[in-house]
């Protein structure tokens, strides 16, 4: 079959190209407006990790609310909540108060918690024997909008200012319309049945808790490595002096090379296995994640290809072995994956913020090498879990 003829998966994938659009650009947004509102490197954390934290610790219910009732409609008002209240946000920053901006702005997160679960569990229903690379092409998607994100609202707020954001935002409206008569399955019960009738995980009931524990402890460190350092990357190289174009586009290299080694990273592991790959790509992090900080310059865009590609290269693979764990609830289980990296990525964020004001930013950055190390040595320690035809 080939996935990219496929409506459903084309639906889902423009949706999650969509959706993370708005979700890197927020950071860019934030940065730009902290000028002029006098917020502190706190503040911009705050603001940073509510958007995430609320967009993660919802992502669980919405996932149980797909496998019970299926995925079209959450998925389209879930992208059309996120457009309406980022349109919202823009509106109410130019009051100049911290606080009406802070409100909007962390709800729209909620939209993106509706659609991640729903979305890449149907991606991943498209083909059962290569999951990992359905998923990490769901992903491409989705990081292509990460990579755009940045750049797009960099030049917006240069040339146009905060308003250009929310013609940004009317531009979801066709998307909104193709994820909303897109052919999903009735209940995603149907693709959760399916998926385990034909699936079994070749870890054990009793190393499955062991697998879970080790899981999570490697996407919390990643999380901090990756989720961390990007959000903060425009703020860095704002305080060198860059222009919002510049520290935008720089972001959105990260997430660029983010998504061309995710579809890579989740091919090779279909091929060679997943902990091999997440260990590998994680070790190489480590030294591009140190220098990054202390570069500027062209130098700082190689640095950031590196940390941004290899960081975000074990993505997808983290959230196929969650699904292979809990294969009669994959939708849960993504629900489950993806607010907890992004949870994680909420509490970096809000770390790395409280650090900077204590200490210098670029010297809490570099803590993401020692976070990317860790993370590599639980891929090596983790059980394997893999899905085998039966």
């Amino acid at each position: 079959m080939n996935i990219l003829r496929n409506r459903l998966f084309l639906a889902v994938a423009l949706g999650h190209t969509t959706v993370d659009i708005f979700n890197s650009a927020g950071p860019v947004l934030i940065a730009f407006l902290s000028v002029s509102m006098g917020l502190s490197n706190a503040q911009i954390g705050l603001a940073i990790s509510l958007y995430a934290l609320l967009g993660s610790t919802s992502q669980p219910l919405f996932g149980w609310l797909g496998d019970r009732y299926g995925h079209r409609w959450l998925a389209g008002l879930g992208l059309t909540w996120l457009a309406g209240f980022m349109i919202l946000a823009t509106f109410l920053a130019q009051s100049g108060n911290f606080l009406w901006l802070l409100i909007p702005f962390a709800l729209a997160s909620l939209g993106s918690g509706a659609f991640h679960p729903v979305g890449v569990t149907s991606a991943g229903a498209v083909t059962l024997k290569k999951v990992a690379t359905a998923t990490a092409l769901f992903f491409l998607f989705g990081q292509m909008g990460l990579a755009t994100g940045p750049l797009l609202a960099g030049i917006v707020l240069d040339y146009v200012g905060v308003r250009g954001l929310q013609l940004l935002a009317l531009g979801a409206i066709p998307v909104i319309l193709f994820v909303l008569t897109a052919p999903y399955h009735p209940s995603a019960r149907h693709t959760a049945k399916k998926a385990a009738a034909v699936a079994k995980t070749v870890a054990t009931q009793k190393t499955a808790w062991n697998a879970i524990f080790v899981l999570a402890l490697l996407a919390a460190a990643r999380s901090w490595a990756q989720l961390g350092t990007i959000n903060f990357v425009p703020k860095l190289f704002q305080d060198k002096g860059w222009d919002p174009t510049a520290y935008g586009a720089i972001t959105g290299v990260m997430w660029f090379a983010s998504a061309i080694l995710g579809v890579l990273a989740g091919q090779a592991a279909d091929r060679w296995g997943r902990r091999k790959v997440m260990a590998m790509a994680m070790f190489a992090a480590a030294i591009p994640l140190f220098f990054l900080p202390l570069s500027d310059g062209w130098p700082a865009f190689v640095l950031a290809l590196l940390a941004g590609g290899l960081t975000g290269a074990p993505h997808s693979i983290i959230v196929v072995i969650s699904q292979s764990l809990l294969p009669g609830h994959k939708a849960m289980a993504s629900g489950l994956t993806l607010g907890f990296i992004f949870g994680m990525g909420a509490v970096a964020s809000f770390g790395i913020g409280w650090l900077a004001d204590t200490w210098s930013l670029p010297v809490v950055m570099q803590f993401g090498a020692a976070a990317a190390l860790l993370s590599a040595l639980l891929a090596l320690v983790l059980p394997q879990t893999r899905e085998v035809e039966k």
